[in-house]
């Protein structure tokens, strides 16, 4: 049961609850309100930006590459996978060869952020900086969600490289369950927290994880290594998201089958 605001603190200190840990929680949660406003804010500023530095067809041609799709369907700014895909859009995203520019400007190997960073860095914030650090070219994985407490954590397991991570995360958190397969990057340390930068908005079933193990051992054989690292993974990045988007359409018509069944 929850401490009331004039109940003892459960800490122990001896203190009112309203006079010790809540002050300690509500600073907390304020500060962790203002990190997801200032990271949803430089998100934001960088989509306009990648059209001007990158070119107006530049997340065309990204959202091409993300589904690995070779038809000619244009981005579309609704489409629930944007949960994933912006981030990884201006974080992981890179031009790798001459002839596939969208502009004549656009730079090579480098991410949309990497040239926000260039190009504003003496504008921003520190905060602002160590965000787009923490986030850039971090890796796609596949989680297992382990344990979660709603509205806090999620304790996951990359499947991908066998580590074990506790995330703070206040959203997904709160309809995720322990079984779960996510898929999804997490950023670097900040202040001592970890953070999800994105993951799917879809959670797969735990009968999902077997193809995500078979994956595993096709890159561990196919490298010729015993463990993923994250320059695998980002090697690996076109096959983490295949797989998870032939499962969310294995999974999505399944569903649709169901609801016919039920007509």
């Amino acid at each position: 049961m929850k401490a009331g605001r004039n109940d003892p603190c459960p800490c122990g200190s001896g203190e009112k609850y309203k006079k010790c840990c809540l002050l300690k929680e509500t600073a907390e949660r304020s500060g962790d309100m203002l990190f997801r406003e200032m990271e949803a804010n430089l998100m934001e500023r960088m989509l306009p930006y990648a059209d001007e530095t990158f070119g107006e067809t530049a997340i065309d041609q990204a959202w091409h590459l993300f589904l690995d799709d070779m038809t000619e369907v244009a981005f579309d700014p609704e489409d629930p996978l944007n949960l994933l895909f912006i981030p990884w859009f201006l974080y992981n995203w890179v031009i790798e060869e001459e002839e596939a520019k969208p502009a004549d400007f656009a730079p090579m190997n480098k991410t949309v952020a990497e040239m926000f960073l260039e190009s504003k860095g003496p504008t921003l914030k520190p905060e602002e900086v160590q965000i787009l650090q923490a986030s850039n070219r971090r890796p796609l994985s596949f989680y297992e969600v382990l344990d979660v407490v709603p509205g806090k954590t999620i304790k996951v397991l990359d499947l991908m490289r066998n580590e074990e991570l506790l995330a703070d995360e206040d959203t997904a958190s709160q309809s995720l369950k322990k079984g779960e397969i996510i898929v999804g990057s997490m950023m670097l340390p900040l202040q001592g927290k970890i953070r999800p930068l994105t993951m799917g908005p879809f959670a797969l079933p735990t009968e999902c994880r077997q193809e995500v193990i078979d994956l595993k051992e096709e890159v561990l054989e196919k490298n010729s290594i015993q463990v993923i690292d994250e320059a695998i993974l980002h090697q690996e990045e076109a096959f983490t998201l295949g797989l998870y988007l032939d499962l969310l359409d294995e999974i999505l018509e399944e569903d649709g089958d169901g609801e016919e069944d039920k007509d």
